[in-house]
């Protein structure tokens, strides 16, 4: 993986954070008007109302002025901009009727969006996102970063230490200039994580232990890559935050999650890998079902970079 250029930073200028009013969409509205505080940024505030449903006889689209829950969805819209957070914001409200994602893909390219902020119920499946089934789509099609608030997140107003789990891939170069820069803003503590898998064993009854063998060549794999993690901040002079490394045996998902709450990370950062066309190739990566299951079970907000 190549090593960054520490002088680079990041800076949001257009933040889209996507609500439907539920309690989800609240922590990632208050997430957003946090970021957006920081940056100086533009806040584009999106509600997505359900397409009209399909009528056996054809009638024209119901003028704005007598559409119900378009001018419902309006005024909640509006109350909601008119709120305490939203003081000294650069802000605009938007409702869009139409299809989750083809109003969030549009409104993307339209505010030229260098961040998406989402709530999630962390439900299984594919209808986990509380905007929709969209969830595949949202981690594999979104071209900017995206914000995740999942269900046991809480909002943090403030970021100071962050975790950035790499796997030396492509997208790892996306993401870490982003934890580098969230982990710099208030001076805080920058930990980079690398997981490598537990080595396979046979079980073999109830007084089955570990052998040395195999603890000593967990403690080498360890021990090699190490070096390579460190090599990804050639120097940390330039920066503001403390750097800590660590590399770990467990299995992705449920590593990421349990560093990140023994720490009390305030954000988790991951790059998140194109899963390609092919059937075999996205059922034997599925990198977005591997963010998702961090983000339904961390206890901050996960921000995915897709590399």
């Amino acid at each position: 993986m190549p090593t960054l250029e520490l002088a680079k930073s990041v800076t949001f200028e257009n933040i889209v954070v996507a609500t439907d009013f539920s309690p989800a969409s609240k922590r990632a509205v208050e997430c957003a008007t946090a970021i957006t505080g920081d940056n100086d940024a533009q806040l584009f505030v999106l509600h997505a109302a359900p397409p009209s449903p399909h009528l056996p006889i054809p009638l024209d689209p119901l003028p704005g002025s007598l559409d119900r829950e378009l001018i419902e969805a309006k005024n909640r819209l509006a109350a909601l901009g008119s709120s305490e957070s939203f003081l000294d914001l650069h802000h605009q409200e938007i409702v869009e009727r139409g299809p989750v994602w083809d109003v969030l893909e549009d409104v993307l390219k339209q505010k030229r969006a260098d961040l998406l902020v989402l709530g999630t119920h962390g439900r299984t499946g594919l209808k986990k996102l509380v905007l929709g089934s969209v969830a595949e789509e949202i981690f594999r099609r979104t071209a900017c970063p995206v914000l995740t608030v999942g269900p046991l997140a809480a909002p943090v107003k403030q970021i100071r230490r962050v975790l950035f789990a790499t796997d030396f891939g492509h997208s790892s170069v996306h993401a870490l200039p982003y934890a580098i820069d969230f982990a710099n803003r208030n001076q805080g503590e920058l930990i980079l994580l690398h997981l490598t898998a537990p080595i396979p064993v046979e079980y073999v009854g109830p007084a089955w232990y570990p052998s040395t063998d195999f603890v000593n060549c967990e403690e080498l794999d360890k021990q090699a890559i190490m070096p390579k993690l460190r090599g990804l901040l050639p120097s940390a002079d330039s920066l503001k935050c403390n750097v800590n490394y660590m590399v770990d045996v467990h299995y992705p998902a449920e590593g990421i999650v349990s560093i990140a709450k023994q720490y009390s990370v305030d954000l988790i950062v991951m790059g998140v890998r194109e899963s390609g066309r092919s059937a075999a190739h996205v059922a034997a990566h599925m990198p977005w079902a591997v963010a998702y299951e961090v983000v339904c079970n961390a206890e901050c907000p996960v921000l995915t970079v897709r590399g």
